[in-house]
């Protein structure tokens, strides 16, 4: 250690995120009560879900497999990701906080990729378990694009709603990778980004509890859809309407 340079204590450095905490919780009460209460749900439901595939292994003795079987692994990495970047929002790590959203909104858009096509599903399903054929993985680079990110929203989206759902992508992006003039933002409190990260989580939630309904709603109750759609207009409400909605719209995917 350099003489006469004192090293900061770590109850220090806690205490400068604790007080950041304070101020977050005493000017953004109602969205992180909205928050908290998306995390519940969002949590309740995995019990749901899990429950009702017990039921349909047990009435046909077959346990899930194919695509769909990632789908609930998916949605559970999303709750955990979530619950990552409502934490790090609480004390103002906010370029943190975007890298875990982002892979939030990527986990939604796989999800859907999972249950609305065919050919890409089972692609994505196999490049996750790493059991590609030579030939299927010369079809995954070269016809499917290794299913970046921005591929799965071609598949998913058309028309103004993909414009609207890439600039939505590109906006968590450029947040999670900030240039150095904009990291260094992130060493001190600034209101005006932790309302952005606070209300992109909030959307992010609903759009995760809408993929839900959308994707399993022969599993789920009338009073299960009813808290869904609760949260949904709660989140609305404090956003003022500005939810992004990235349920897919491709005419070209597959429907119930």
């Amino acid at each position: 250690m350099y003489p006469g340079k004192k090293r900061r204590d770590y109850n220090d450095i806690e205490f400068i995120l604790s007080y950041r905490k304070d101020i977050i919780f005493r000017e953004h009460a109602t969205k992180l009560d909205i928050f908290q209460d998306s995390i519940e749900l969002l949590f309740y439901l995995t019990k749901v879900l899990n429950a009702g595939f017990l039921d349909e292994v047990k009435r046909t003795g077959k346990r899930p497999e194919g695509s769909g079987a990632i789908i609930p692994v998916l949605f559970e990495r999303n709750n955990h990701n979530l619950l990552a970047a409502y934490k790090l929002a609480c004390i103002g790590l906010n370029n943190p906080a975007y890298l875990n959203l982002r892979t939030v909104f990527e986990g939604i858009t796989q999800m859907y990729l999972l249950h609305f096509t065919d050919r890409e599903a089972y692609i994505f399903y196999k490049q996750q378990l790493d059991t590609l054929t030579e030939d299927e993985e010369k079809e995954l680079k070269n016809k499917h694009h290794w299913l970046r990110p921005s591929r799965i929203r071609a598949v998913l989206y058309a028309g103004e709603k993909k414009k609207q759902v890439d600039d939505f992508y590109i906006l968590i992006s450029n947040a999670a990778h900030p240039g150095i003039k904009r990291a260094m933002g992130d060493f001190d409190y600034r209101e005006e980004v932790t309302v952005d990260v606070l209300s992109i989580s909030l959307a992010l939630s609903a759009a995760s509890l809408m993929s839900i309904k959308n994707i399993y709603s022969d599993i789920l109750n009338e009073e299960e859809a009813e808290e869904i759609d609760n949260i949904l207009d709660r989140v609305t409400r404090e956003l003022d309407g500005q939810v992004m909605d990235i349920s897919p719209n491709h005419p070209g995917l597959k429907r119930d």
